[in-house]
């Protein structure tokens, strides 16, 4: 008995299975796709109601070729104030967060040994001056050789060189801001002895903000200096800052296969700070009349891809060759021309020369 029973069944979903291949045509989501190649032509197969459906006209637009990543804060100038001496610090004008200029004094050490230092060397070049001179004025007479006063100003210049020395010993016991910026945290105080090298304070200068991203190599050709680069902090979401692309790296990363760009930031209000992370959109292509159809529209089979168009109330399978793809619009290069109807909702339904009924206003009409 059970076997019969199997027969039975297997008996009905070949007949069901003969049944459904001899009416594929109109089945409801594959009719479409089995339809003789005359009815793309705007033939109708059958008659009914319309189907119903959404479809939008086809327009051309703007398409952005963009990149977005995740960039890096740097200083446009950036030091640590350190000394090249070992020195005492008998005054430290550095007060955090500080905004200098250039030549500002930061840093004093004692001078007092090497200042004594200096006071004997002038001391000995005015000697030796005045040796010279009494020397040169008795060479005149003839009581003395052209030799010893030729010796006599060799000394002098000797002291004179000891004393240009201490002098620029001296102009180390004084440390003068580099460029103009804002000075960090300091790391001593009035009375330490610094070492040589030891970090004092930091200084920043943050007015111009460099900000460095990495970029596939793919658009390494598109890429040049004057670019706009849109940046967001997480510090503030809602505040797009606009930067300008002033270099690009003369080399790819092997492993990465991307280059290093370069962008500057105008940061005259002090939002930003070396180290931030930022997402950044650089745009690198633009496109003018791109025509773009709605994602939906687009069906796929057998690796070609069609849409339906709407003529005089019927559905025409029309073949597309694709381009690239955007959120929720895509590319179409062929197939298609601007103010043609695609039907974006109901496809299913249809076949090609079925009539349909637009439910919704195509977009772009009123």
């Amino acid at each position: 008995m059970r076997i019969l029973i199997q027969i039975l069944v297997v008996a009905v979903l070949a007949v069901a299975g003969i049944l459904a291949w001899q009416n594929r045509a109109d089945l409801p989501l594959i009719g479409s796709y089995f339809a003789p190649p005359e009815a793309g032509n705007g033939e109708r197969r059958g008659g009914g109601r319309p189907v119903p459906v959404d479809a939008e006209i086809v327009s051309p637009g703007l398409l952005l070729d963009s990149v977005r990543v995740v960039g890096t804060a740097r200083a446009n100038q950036s030091v640590t104030i350190t000394s090249e001496i070992a020195g005492r610090i008998v005054e430290l004008r550095v007060r955090e967060g500080q905004q200098v200029n250039r030549g500002d004094v930061l840093v004093r050490f004692g001078t007092a040994e090497i200042a004594a230092d200096l006071t004997g060397a002038r001391s000995e070049l005015k000697l030796a001056k005045q040796v010279y001179d009494r020397a040169e004025a008795t060479r005149r007479k003839g009581l003395v050789t052209r030799a010893r006063t030729e010796e006599l100003a060799q000394s002098v210049a000797v002291a004179e060189a000891a004393v240009r020395q201490i002098e620029a010993r001296i102009g180390k016991f004084t440390l003068q801001a580099p460029f103009s910026g804002r000075l960090g945290f300091k790391q001593a105080s009035v009375g330490a002895l610094v070492q040589p090298g030891e970090p004092i304070v930091t200084l920043d200068d943050i007015s111009v903000i460099k900000l460095d991203f990495d970029v596939p190599e793919t658009a390494l050709a598109a890429l040049h200096p004057g670019q706009t680069v849109l940046a967001r902090s997480s510090a503030y979401p809602d505040t797009p800052i606009e930067g300008v692309v002033s270099t690009i790296d003369t080399r790819v990363d092997p492993t990465t296969r991307a280059v290093t760009v370069r962008a500057e930031i105008d940061n005259a209000e002090g939002l930003l700070r070396p180290g931030m992370f930022l997402t950044v959109e650089l745009v690198y292509s633009r496109t003018e009349n791109a025509l773009l159809a709605p994602e939906e529209a687009i069906l796929v089979v057998d690796g070609g891809a069609f849409v339906f168009t709407i003529e005089d109330g019927k559905a025409v399978r029309q073949p597309v060759k694709l381009g690239r793809r955007r959120p929720g619009k895509v590319e179409i290069i062929e197939g298609i021309t601007a103010g043609q109807q695609v039907i974006t909702a109901g496809v299913q339904k249809v076949r090609p020369g079925a009539d349909v009924a637009v439910r919704t206003a195509p977009a772009g009409q009123s």
